[in-house]
C-alpha cells in the first residue's frame, strides 16, 4: 500500500491542474476494477507477462482518460506495478477529498432515507463539522430496527434501536 500511496501522490502532484479531470478518470478506473474481478485477477497475476497485462488495460482505458492517468497506467505497466491500481485509486481519491475539504459520513438506517430527512443530516453535519461539501452515504440495514447509526472519519454515533436494546442487555446482565 505503501507505494500505491507514493504513486497516487506523485499523480496527484502532476496533475495539480487537472485535478478534476484526473478524479473522475479513478473513479472510473475504479468502477471498472470494481465490475470486472477477472480482470482484476489478470493484471495480480504473476504468471501473465507485463506487456500483456498493459495490453488489456490499454485496450479498456485508452482514449478514455486524462493524459496524466494515461501516463501512469503506462508507467505502472513497464514497471510491473498494474496490480497496484485499485489501491492507487483509493488513495488519490483520499488526497482529492482532503485537498477539496470533502467529507464522507455513512448514515445507516432501517429503511432508506428520504430526500427531505437526507438533506436535513446533511446540514447537520455541515455545521458540526464546519465542512461546506459532505457526501452522504445511505446504507439500509433492516437489522438495526430503527433509529440511525453514523460513521463519519473515525467516529461513529449509535442511536439505532438495537443499539439501545444492546446496552440495556448488557445492563441486564451486569
Amino acid at each position: 500500500m505503501k507505494a500505491a500511496k507514493r504513486y497516487a501522490k506523485a499523480l496527484f502532484e502532476t496533475a495539480s491542474k487537472n485535478l478534476d479531470a484526473v478524479q473522475k478518470d479513478m473513479q472510473f478506473i475504479a468502477q471498472v476494477l470494481n465490475n470486472n474481478p477477472e480482470l482484476v485477477k489478470v493484471i495480480k497475476d504473476p504468471t501473465v507477462v507485463p506487456s500483456k497485462k498493459l495490453n488489456v488495460i490499454d485496450k479498456i482505458f485508452e482514449g478514455k482518460i486524462t493524459q496524466e492517468t494515461y501516463k501512469l497506467i503506462q508507467l505502472l505497466g513497464q514497471k510491473d506495478r498494474l496490480d497496484l491500481l485499485d489501491d492507487i485509486t483509493k488513495s488519490f481519491d483520499i488526497l482529492y477529498k482532503n485537498k477539496k475539504g470533502i467529507r464522507e459520513a455513512e448514515v445507516i438506517t432501517a429503511v432508506p432515507l428520504t430526500g427531505e430527512l437526507e438533506n436535513q443530516i446533511l446540514q447537520k453535519i455541515k455545521s458540526l463539522t464546519g465542512s461546506n461539501e459532505v457526501k452522504l452515504i445511505n446504507k439500509v440495514e433492516p437489522a438495526i430496527i430503527g433509529g440511525f447509526i453514523l460513521n463519519m472519519d473515525d467516529l461513529r454515533y449509535d442511536a439505532s434501536i438495537s443499539g439501545k436494546l444492546a446496552k440495556i442487555k448488557q445492563k441486564l446482565l451486569a
